[in-house]
């Protein structure tokens, strides 16, 4: 696996293809596999790099004694950024999409366009008075990180695939794929409270250059529809795309449904 330096950190990456650039940013607890499918999709129109975000892969894990901001991740992907020709393309989802729109709103004119899917800026919620949709994350995310203190991480992989995957989708999960999610869990801890403190303003996220299509399936949970209708009330000149299912997970568990709306999104972004 291909590594840059961004500055003291190394990142790690996966790359394929050649045509105008598409950067992937994963999830919370999945690292760059999960765009393997697109990568291999759309390998013939894009040049496609997936970065592991810190902790992911062979990317350096942030270890600083402050928190982690939505600006340190967004570093590495600008620092990314400057080892392709032209602007790019910055593809999201859930962990990944907060820090695409936060690299976007940080890169300007280098980015050409941004897919979202369901960021997870949940911040806002409680800025903007949505306290039912923000407790109910909150409160989750307390749980999590009660047991991840305590290194029980078995519980905490359950609090966290159960909350997005549905009642018993941990249960579901066989000892081999459990193990995989235990091993990635540890930077959620950072991940999720840095998404619930305080970021951007919504004038901040309307400032954005690039044109952004935000993506979202009806069947999520509520913060996720809840942050989409602020979303759509706040700034509607934002492309919105709802899928019919798949959850918040549906990038990775419904491909079928999400990757066309990207390639579609992108051979119109390469038009204009």
């Amino acid at each position: 696996m291909p590594i840059i330096k961004a500055g003291p950190y190394d990142v790690d990456y996966a790359e394929a293809g050649k045509g105008p650039a598409v950067l992937l940013l994963h999830s919370s607890a999945a690292g760059n596999r999960q765009w393997r499918k697109l990568m291999e999709e759309r390998a013939g129109k894009n040049h496609l790099i997936a970065i592991n975000l810190f902790g992911y892969g062979a990317t350096t894990p942030w270890h600083n004694e402050r928190p982690l901001t939505l600006g340190d991740q967004a570093g590495i992907v600008a620092a990314t950024s400057h080892f392709v020709d032209g602007d790019v393309v910055i593809v999201g989802h859930s962990l990944g999409a907060a820090v695409a729109a936060e690299a976007a709103r940080r890169m300007g004119r280098d980015v050409r366009g941004i897919i979202l899917f369901e960021p997870i800026l949940f911040y806002l919620l409680k800025r903007h008075g949505e306290p039912e949709a923000f407790v109910e994350f909150d409160n989750t995310l307390r749980t999590f990180a009660a047991n991840a203190k305590r290194a029980d991480w078995d519980a905490a992989g359950r609090v966290f695939i159960d909350y997005w995957g549905g009642h018993g989708a941990w249960e579901e999960m066989n000892d081999e794929r459990r193990l995989r999610v235990i091993h990635i869990l540890p930077p959620l801890v950072y991940e999720w409270e840095m998404v619930t403190a305080d970021g951007p303003t919504m004038k901040e996220w309307a400032a954005i250059q690039a044109p952004v299509h935000y993506l979202y399936a009806a069947d999520t949970r509520l913060p996720s529809l809840a942050l989409a209708e602020l979303f759509r009330r706040e700034i509607p000149s934002w492309h919105f795309h709802e899928i019919p299912t798949g959850g918040h997970i549906a990038p990775i568990s419904r491909p079928d449904l999400v990757n066309p709306i990207i390639a579609e999104i992108l051979d119109g972004t390469a038009a204009s």
